[in-house]
């Protein structure tokens, strides 16, 4: 191997661990978005499938820097590495689904034969198989959690996920694509207008082509920024959760704190969609870890918030009444495990619980 040819493929490998890292480590933080969709929408899941583009992103601007096939796949299981080990809650099953996404995208990568410059007519191929790519998780999920789910409700959210993957993962990583080429970070690959104009309109075009990239890098840096630093303060214990809010004494719940005051409940997810077979849960019961924090007499709810930005609530007097509400330990944190509540308020990973 030259050394030319060793620097080349150093330069790929780094692309393909720094951009699987960068998507694994933010998916958390999409998730996040995809759940504030659902609760501005009123529904416990499938609306934030508008953000799911933002996983295929990663794996889109990849396979087009460095144009080998595999690429896609391999950077796929990276990334699935990744953010099964940052905190996902679907555990190998979202490396599956980032390994098919993956696929995908080496396919359009095979169809359009990449390995030259890319051409006008190429990016809807691309982009067509960033919508598939970005659809086919609903499908993963279905066999694995949503059976029995009614059809035209797949096909719903589907059709959600193949449009966010046609926007998020086609033409805003197309349009980041261009603004790296454009600026000369990247090998130019793309078919450029500016050699057609003069010097003086040619800075006016390149700024123009480039508004819609630099917006989107601008939103997910300042999303994140916002997340990271705000809404998901860097997590020390995972079986830990903070008692705030229209409370006398805030303090942090830890359950290895508590096993005395430990019941064993049984108890039957049974959700719109999703369903657990009745199962025996040992736990601490709500009303116990917030008895100690003492509610304020104005206090009317409880507001139940996970590490993903996904949030439940319920009536507080409910709460306090009731034998069978407790957390408990899973293999990702505590689980909160609702006896008598639809399956949509059995909240895992539980960060916060928030006194209203």
């Amino acid at each position: 191997m030259s050394e030319s040819s060793g620097f080349t493929f150093t330069r790929e490998v780094v692309i393909i661990a720094v951009l699987s890292a960068l998507g694994g480590s933010l998916s958390t933080f999409i998730g996040y978005l995809g759940n504030l969709v659902n609760i501005t929408l009123g529904v416990p899941f499938g609306a934030g499938q508008f953000m799911a583009g933002l996983h295929v992103f990663w794996i889109v601007l990849m396979r087009v820097l460095v144009p080998k096939n595999g690429v896609g796949t391999m950077g796929g299981l990276l990334k699935g590495t990744v953010e099964m080990f940052t905190g996902s809650t679907h555990g190998i099953v979202v490396v599956i689904v980032s390994v098919v996404q993956g696929v995908f995208v080496d396919i359009a990568g095979l169809i359009t034969r990449n390995n030259q410059n890319i051409t006008e007519n190429s990016r809807v191929i691309w982009w067509f198989f960033a919508g598939i790519s970005s659809a086919s998780n609903v499908i993963i999920f279905q066999l694995f959690y949503f059976a029995g789910v009614p059809d035209i409700y797949i096909v719903i959210i589907s059709l959600l996920a193949f449009c966010s993957g046609v926007i998020f993962a086609g033409f805003f990583a197309w349009e980041t694509l261009e603004f790296l080429n454009d600026a000369g970070l990247i090998l130019r690959r793309f078919p450029s207008i500016r050699t057609e104009l003069q010097e003086r309109s040619n800075k006016s075009v390149l700024y123009r082509r480039n508004v819609p990239a630099v917006a989107f890098i601008l939103l997910m840096v300042i999303g994140v920024t916002y997340y990271v630093g705000f809404v998901r303060p860097l997590i020390v214990d995972p079986y830990s959760c903070d008692i705030v809010g229209l409370v006398e004494s805030p303090y942090t719940f830890n359950i290895a704190s508590y096993s005395e005051t430990t019941v064993t409940i049984e108890a039957e997810l049974i959700g719109a969609y999703t369903h657990l077979p009745a199962a025996n849960y040992t736990g601490v019961l709500l009303n116990i870890i917030l008895q100690q924090a003492s509610p304020l007499p104005e206090a009317t709810g409880l507001r139940v918030i996970a590490r993903d930005g996904y949030q439940v609530e319920f009536n507080l007097n409910n709460v306090m009444n009731d034998g069978r509400l407790l957390l408990t330990n899973n293999h990702d944190g505590l689980w909160l495990i609702a006896a008598e509540y639809d399956g949509s308020f059995w909240v895992r990973q539980v960060f916060t619980l928030q006194v209203i």
